[in-house]
């Protein structure tokens, strides 16, 4: 049994990066897991952050890494957490080697699971020619010819941000649109085509859609493609259900600030909590985590 960590920090993103970077900076004693499934990985690059605008994302992780190295209190751990239980006043965790440890403060920053469609060609477009985000991928398909694939009210507040990228936007609902006839006549005077047949593929060259074909034989020529998520998330790890903290009814758990959940001594951040989903942003609320992860031990060192 290891009790040498105060704290456990689930998911080696941004956000965790983030967190250990704070707690590091505190001197804090902590254990960083990392199991290696980025959410990013099929992207080639990563953007919206000042600096590292167009990095590869396995870049930007081993540059914070580095980062991390002079802090001495930061211990990495490349595999996964098996279980987390209440022990005390703290946790007993388990992780893949067969280690346990007993630890103050849990972390998580696992993110989301990206849900792929049963398409042909749409796992292999993922993050390359089909995105889900205009901000992390918007500017290099401006002035293309793109289709936003989705159905329902969440279609309206995603047309928007990818109307003014097109030259020519189609809305694919990929079966009977589920939306009201005031929205079907918003799509019609702004010229946006709305198609409800069911796709049967996405043609590809490489990482280049070239186009969308239909169940009824029809094909869209088609250069870039934004997927609305479908809810609630998946998240990539269990761990803060089995401990019992709260979800919202997206699918992320619920955090007050700086991370807190509803669980005493468990903090989550990063896209597990939020439906802002960049590497910006899940960077900044990691860095939140660590900062209230820290204020509740030294508060706790304190007045003991």
């Amino acid at each position: 049994m290891n009790s040498e960590h105060e704290v456990l920090i689930i998911g080696g993103g941004p956000a965790g990066l983030s967190a250990a970077l704070a707690l590091g900076r505190m001197s804090r004693n902590a254990l960083l897991c990392d199991d290696s499934r980025p959410r990013n990985a099929a992207s080639s690059h990563l953007n919206n952050f000042p600096t590292r605008d167009g990095i590869h994302p396995a870049e930007w992780r081993n540059l914070a890494r580095k980062d991390l190295e002079k802090y001495n209190t930061i211990r990495f751990f490349e595999g996964s957490v098996l279980s987390v239980v209440r022990s005390g006043s703290g946790f007993l965790a388990k992780v893949s080697s067969g280690e346990s440890f007993i630890i103050k403060k849990i972390i998580l920053a696992y993110g989301v699971v990206d849900k792929s469609l049963p398409i042909q060609g749409f796992q292999e477009l993922w993050g390359k020619s089909i995105f889900h985000c205009p901000y992390c991928h918007g500017f290099e398909v401006r002035g293309s010819k793109i289709a936003l694939l989705g159905n329902g009210e969440m279609l309206f507040h995603m047309l928007p941000l990818i109307y003014d990228l097109a030259t020519d936007l189609v809305v694919l609902t990929n079966g009977k649109a589920e939306i009201k006839e005031e929205q079907k006549d918003l799509l019609k005077r702004k010229n946006i085509r709305l198609i409800e047949e069911k796709i049967l593929s996405f043609a590809h060259e490489g990482e280049k859609l070239k186009s969308v074909t239909f169940e009824n034989g029809e094909e869209l020529e088609r250069e870039a493609i934004y997927a609305l998520p479908s809810f609630p998330f998946k998240l990539k790890s269990q761990i803060g259900e089995e401990l019992g903290c709260e979800k919202d009814q997206f699918g992320f758990y619920k955090v007050a600030e700086r991370g807190k959940t509803t669980i005493e001594g468990v903090f989550a951040c990063g896209d597990n909590s939020s439906p802002a989903h960049s590497v910006l942003l899940a960077a900044a609320s990691g860095g939140m985590a660590g900062a209230g992860v820290v204020h509740e031990l030294l508060n706790e060192k304190l007045f003991a």
